[in-house]
């Protein structure tokens, strides 16, 4: 194969990279540093009423993307049937999606001007009309492509499908033509092949730009939060209430065990532990009332299994000779007073009972039963373990009937209280009922003993908990869920205001502890402001 006739083949292809390649590859700068990607926000328009919050946004594929949610607590209906009209026109029914949003086809979301929208929405009984109006604005002149950007031309990228099978079948031929050439020929048909799938990359791996909606924090201070986001987030709110409370006081408290559900093993003699039937409890285990949990097995010196051995001796022997009186008095009995003869049978039945008396002491075992149902807590047994008198070998609680033990440095607070609640340093709200107080201080403070009511899963005996005790006094405020409150930046408490459909504003506010689940806002917020419940954490967490 010559050079002419595989020269225009290379001319065209070479041509193409020179018209492309400036704008596919031109470096005028820092070619390594990418340029910076800018979020976009969708075109959208928001409506909202007493029972719903709607936003509508323009999927740039001439469709509404329509976001339903319930306007007090911001969980999304789904199920729903909404009616669209745009400028009093026939309505269009929106088609639910499996993300929970709603779609309409909106073909002329891509003319710019105003539209009036109005939303029939039925959900359940519930049946509401929302208005909102449109704008989309006039596109904007695209500016020219600057040479010296790595991003691909949008028209070119657009056509991709079209380009790159065009330059895969280009670049195939001349990788096929290249082996067969020879000489200056191969040089120049290698040359178009790597221009080839140079340009075939450029093309495949371009994108256009897409927009991006993701949460911000704004110049203010708030945050935008697109409804997609909050469905990820799980924002969830509450309309404020004011209302009236008793004053709350705090007190540390421990989590500790009914003494009528909890039990202690304890070995009564030295000894070492050995396997039961069932083998040696272990932690965690449930376990009824009178089960064996493991079996000890006196542990006797030389000195003392010797002294031992000798006693059992002496007493088989006074039992052998208590025998043979019985059986020779017994042939006597019509010469030998009857009373002769019952002691001697007494002097038998007590050698018998101290020799079994002292049996167990080389071989005997004792047996260690739960004394309580429940689950062991602690396990302090292994196979062939030692254990000297009054050493705890196990421990029984029953997580169904835990208390809870604070100390109160003011006298009149058992008096004057009311009601009360704790909440684990997880933030796990306990309900509680006072069992009574202590008469003998410890450590200057008051001994108040509580009753879990309903124990939660996950309790552990010892851990610290913090109780609110209500006491004799009102005070009003916004009662919100703990899970609402967050911090600022200087250590300050605050909540997320929802002011609108996707925007939320920190509100710095003063607040009392209410009980183990709830906070009391005194100041910062007002009655019917939506406050955010859960997701405040990861708000904050917006930059």
């Amino acid at each position: 194969m010559s050079l002419r006739s595989i020269l225009p083949m290379v001319l065209v292809i070479s041509g193409l990279a020179a018209f492309t390649a400036p704008q596919l590859w031109a470096h005028a700068g820092h070619g390594d540093e990418p340029e910076p990607v800018v979020a976009n926000i969708a075109v959208r328009t928001t409506a909202d009423s007493d029972d719903f919050d709607l936003v509508a946004a323009v999927t740039g594929k001439g469709a509404l993307a329509i976001y339903l949610d319930r306007f007090q607590t911001n969980e999304p209906v789904i199920g729903a049937t909404i009616e669209v009209s745009v400028n009093n026109g026939p309505g269009l029914v929106a088609k639910p999606q499996p993300e929970g949003f709603y779609l309409v086809a909106a073909p002329w979301v891509d003319q710019a001007g105003s539209y009036a929208l109005s939303f029939t929405v039925t959900a359940g009984d519930l049946i509401d009309l929302l208005a909102a109006t449109l704008t989309i604005a006039a596109p904007e002149a695209a500016p020219a492509a600057a040479v010296g950007s790595w991003h691909l031309p949008v028209a070119l990228a657009r056509q991709k499908g079209l380009i790159a099978p065009l330059l895969g079948f280009a670049a195939g031929v001349l990788v096929m033509l290249a082996i067969r050439a020879t000489g200056g020929a191969r040089a120049a048909v290698s040359g178009g092949a790597i221009l080839a799938f140079l340009l075939l990359g450029g093309v495949a791996f371009g994108q256009t730009p897409d927009i991006i909606e993701a949460a911000r924090r704004l110049p203010d201070g708030s945050v935008f939060v697109p409804k997609p986001a909050q469905r990820l987030l799980a924002v969830r709110t509450i309309v404020g209430v004011e209302a009236t409370a008793s004053k709350s006081v705090q007190v540390i408290g421990v989590i500790v065990p009914d003494p009528q559900a909890a039990g202690r093993v304890q070995a009564s003699q030295p000894g070492r532990i050995e396997a039961g039937l069932g083998g040696l409890a272990y932690v965690g285990q449930h376990v009824s009332k009178g089960d064996v949990l493991a079996e000890i097995a006196p542990a006797i010196g030389t000195v003392e299994r010797a002294t031992v051995g000798a006693q059992i001796a002496d007493v088989d022997q006074q039992v052998k000779l208590a025998e043979q009186k019985v059986a020779r008095l017994s042939g006597l009995a019509g010469s030998v007073a009857g009373k002769d003869i019952d002691e001697a049978r007494a002097e038998l039945d007590g050698a018998r009972k101290r020799r079994a008396a002292m049996a167990p002491t080389l071989a005997g075992r004792e047996l260690l039963r739960a004394p309580v149902a429940g689950v062991v807590s602690v396990a302090n047994a292994l196979a062939g373990q030692l254990v000297e008198s009054k050493d705890v070998v196990f421990e029984i609680v029953d997580p169904s009937r835990l208390w809870v033990e604070a100390l109160a440095f003011d006298p009149l607070l058992a008096e004057q209280m009311q009601r009360a609640s704790a909440v684990t340093a997880d933030g796990k709200p306990i309900a509680l009922s006072l069992v009574g107080r202590g008469l003998s201080l410890r450590q200057g403070a008051i001994p108040l003993v509580f009753r879990i009511a309903a124990p939660p899963a996950g309790l552990n005996v010892g851990a610290p908990v913090t109780v609110f005790a209500e006491i004799v006094g009102d005070r009003k405020g916004i009662a919100l869920p703990r899970s609402a409150l967050a911090r600022l930046p200087n250590g300050g408490a605050m909540v997320w205001d929802h002011v609108s459909a996707e925007r939320f504003v920190p509100r710095p506010v003063r607040v009392e502890p209410l009980d183990g689940a709830n906070i009391l806002v005194m100041a910062g917020i007002a009655p019917g402001q939506r406050i955010v419940t859960h997701g405040a954490d990861l708000l904050s967490q917006i930059r």
